[in-house]
């Protein structure tokens, strides 16, 4: 995977993980005309780097964070073990089978 150096128009540099074909800035370029022709936002391609709105980068990795919350949901949920865990827990709460404390007091309780 190629990496490339994402800087927001305030200055600040972000790394952004991308499997480019060729590893060419060009052809990424190229590449994201052909596929997204109806995004309407400043991008300026440098040899560096891409520079982006920052509003967008924000966009991206509000997203980005969206998408690994749903695959490690979905992870949780095909896992069996951690599933039998959970329902198991819940029955142990509803019996009222559980002992609440602070952070602080976390270790005491646990021994």
């Amino acid at each position: 995977m190629d990496c490339c150096l994402f800087k927001t128009l305030n200055g600040n540099s972000k790394v952004f993980g991308l499997n480019l074909k060729g590893g060419k800035l060009k052809s990424f370029k190229e590449n994201i005309a052909d596929r997204c022709p109806l995004v309407n936002v400043k991008v300026k391609f440098t040899k560096e780097g891409i520079l982006i709105p920052e509003e967008l980068f924000k966009e991206m990795m509000d997203a980005y964070v969206k998408v690994e919350q749903v695959l490690a949901t979905l992870e949780t949920l095909a896992d069996k073990e951690a599933l039998k865990t959970i329902e198991k827990s819940r029955e142990e709460v509803a019996k009222g089978e559980y002992v609440e404390c602070s952070i602080d007091d976390l270790e005491r309780v646990l021994k």
